[in-house]
């Protein structure tokens, strides 16, 4: 009786960590997606609310995300922010009156929350595109790169 008492508890426990394993690799929902995707439009909305606009970035998309300026315009600083994973990492290129700088970062998500503002090089100088990609280790999440003022 032991025996059999052995094997179906070896049984359950097999069960239970397969259960567990489906479970864990089931990924995000349509509607996490979509609550992910409004949270990015939303924030590059308010910037273009006030006069500074910004780009968002999916993590299904490798794409570089570029802004032109039609006046060469001076910015102090990018904020980065992710939402739906737990890391970012951003390939971001300034090009400016006084040149080009591509630089990377890798950030916290905080779940979308403000992170502190990252610095642009002033040697820069007043920025005529800025481009930016983002990717996370998962492949999920999205991404919101805000030039500011």
């Amino acid at each position: 009786m032991n025996r059999m008492r052995r094997l179906a508890v070896a049984l359950a426990a097999v069960s239970v960590a397969a259960f567990a394993l489906t479970a864990c690799s089931t990924g995000p929902t349509d509607e996490e997606r979509a609550a992910w995707s409004g949270w990015s439009e939303d924030l590059v909305a308010q910037s273009a609310d006030g006069g500074l606009g910004g780009m968002m970035v999916d993590a299904s998309d490798d794409a570089l995300s570029s802004m032109d300026f039609s006046e060469p315009t001076t910015f102090r600083a990018v904020e980065l922010r992710c939402i739906g994973t737990d890391r970012g990492h951003f390939d971001l290129r300034y090009v400016g009156t006084g040149g080009t700088v591509e630089t990377s970062q890798d950030i916290v998500c905080h779940d979308g929350e403000p992170l502190t503002p990252i610095a642009i090089p002033t040697s820069v100088g007043a920025l005529t595109t800025f481009e930016a990609a983002a990717s996370s280790p998962d492949g999920e999440g999205y991404w919101a790169a805000l030039p500011q003022r």
